[in-house]
């Protein structure tokens, strides 16, 4: 027994508490309720590295006040305003983070201390926050530029090629607030089937007994529900008559579209469009589009990315969905090198050996060289779209292969959409450079890919494109901010910035 105790007392002593008799071999800490008499600063909470000191450098360095934010420059009188800089570090902070609602955001500045020592322990509420994005457009997408500016600055920017994509994400309007003419037909149809069939159980069942028997409503029920049925048929048929005039009603957000998403799936969408640098991959531009596809994005983004690098010409690079010969006719005259995959859409082709591309174009006899080496000769097409038709019928008729290439009994037709010969251009710089193509994945999926799955941005809370815009240039500014602090360092960023 004093050997036990003996070894009790020993273990005791080596930091093994006793509570009832019982030895509770679990770490203890202080008591919560136990008065802390070592005065404790904010800033000996936050170590060296934190990435929130390279946050607060970061926003300090974009000069935010000379932005024209809303109350950059405060009036003598009056209740004293937040500072835009400690809104814009907040929203910084809570984008990197995931946080996206105004309302946990909120949250955060009353139990974060990384956000109280980032923002000096201001506590705003939810409505100061969202207002500060809504009513700060023009100086958020200057802010945007800025950091650009400072990445270029830290070599952190190629300034040679970048890469053009766009990606859908769901739009603050649900299914329930969209109305197609189809979706409205079948609706209408729905409820006209119903009110006859209530209609007829009223007319053949006069007997009260034999109604309460069949569905166990009175007359009085039945009536009103047949009220309630043409109520809403009036409804739909106003809606009906709306929508055949002025097209497709998205109630909550006008400016957002159903649009095919991954996987064959459709969603009511916005369409946002980045521009990626080919040296760290940082989104040099952004901007969002109400069109379901990106065929006509192209020049837009590749222009804008060139004017936030400051170039005369730049090279961009997209997938077969930005495939527009307007688009690079466009480029042309804006410095814009583009080289873009191409869909070969030859519908007239009977095999994919002998698609569009096989045929090679003879300028100077204006037409097509099969791959038999038949010359099939240019036609202007009557109708006013500019297009031109390529044949060549005789040859077509002894051809042996004839079968394999067309899908026509008369022959082979090949089809030149207007400005086809900026297309042509840029197919064969493509070809010339597919290294340069294969870049094009790791490029502009790494930024969509971070932002959805890292920073929790796969759906818009704000509504319409100007507002959306905001919301996704906030995002990727935030992936920006990230992917600087993963590539230099949390204290090497901090202490440059504030050098």
């Amino acid at each position: 027994m004093k050997t036990k105790e003996k070894d009790a007392t020993i273990w005791y002593n080596n930091g093994i508490t006793m509570r009832g008799g019982i030895m509770n071999r679990y770490k203890t800490n202080t008591n919560r309720d136990q008065l802390n008499f070592i005065p404790q600063c904010l800033d000996d909470m936050i170590s060296a590295d934190n990435e929130v000191r390279a946050i607060d450098a970061i926003v300090n360095s974009l000069d935010i006040t000379d932005m024209g934010f809303v109350y950059s420059k405060t009036k003598q009188t009056g209740r004293k305003p937040y500072s835009p800089v400690d809104m814009f570090k907040l929203y910084a902070y809570s984008y990197i983070n995931g946080i996206r609602s105004s309302r946990k955001i909120e949250r955060e500045s009353h139990r974060n201390i990384e956000v109280m020592w980032l923002i000096n322990e201001i506590k705003p509420d939810f409505k100061t926050i969202a207002d500060f994005r809504k009513n700060n457009k023009k100086p958020i997408k200057l802010a945007f530029s800025k950091l650009n500016m400072i990445c270029d600055e830290l070599g952190l920017m190629g300034k040679e090629l970048v890469a053009v994509d766009g990606s859908k994400f769901r739009a603050s309007n649900s299914r329930m607030a969209y109305h197609s003419q189809k979706k409205i037909e079948k609706k209408i149809e729905h409820y006209e089937k119903s009110a006859e069939e209530y209609i007829k159980l009223l007319d053949n069942s006069d007997d009260q007994e034999q109604i309460r028997e069949a569905v166990s409503l009175t007359q009085k029920e039945i009536q009103s529900k047949i009220d309630r049925i043409n109520t809403r048929l009036s409804e739909l048929k106003q809606l009906h008559q709306q929508v055949k005039e002025t097209g497709t009603i998205y109630e909550t957000d006008s400016d957002s579209k159903m649009m095919k998403m991954n996987n064959n799936g459709v969603g009511i969408c916005h369409n946002v469009q980045i521009a990626v640098d080919d040296k760290n991959h940082l989104v040099v531009a952004v901007d969002v589009t109400s069109q379901p596809i990106d065929k006509e994005q192209f020049h837009n983004m590749a222009l804008q990315a060139k004017q936030e690098l400051g170039l005369e010409t730049i090279t961009a690079i997209a997938d077969k969905g930005y495939y527009s010969a307007e688009q690079f006719y466009r480029c042309k005259s804006d410095g814009i090198i583009p080289i873009v995959s191409k869909a070969d859409h030859s519908h007239a082709a009977a095999t994919n050996a002998y698609g569009k591309i096989h045929f090679k174009y003879d300028e100077q006899n204006n037409g097509y060289i099969c791959p038999q080496g038949h010359l099939l000769k240019g036609y202007a097409q009557r109708k006013k779209n500019g297009y031109i038709r390529y044949y060549n019928y005789a040859a077509c008729a002894q051809c042996p292969v004839k079968s394999q290439c067309s899908t026509s009994a008369k022959g082979r037709l090949i089809h030149d959409r207007p400005l086809q010969r900026y297309a042509d251009e840029v197919d064969k710089r493509t070809n010339e450079n597919l290294d340069m193509y294969r870049k094009r994945k790791q490029m502009v999926e790494h930024p969509f890919g971070t932002v959805k799955r890292a920073l929790g941005f796969t759906y818009f809370l704000t509504r319409g494109n100007a507002n959306v815009k905001v919301e996704s240039l906030l995002h990727f500014l935030a992936y920006n901010m990230k992917r600087v602090m993963n590539l230099m360092g949390t204290t090497k960023l901090a202490s440059i910035l504030q050098g």
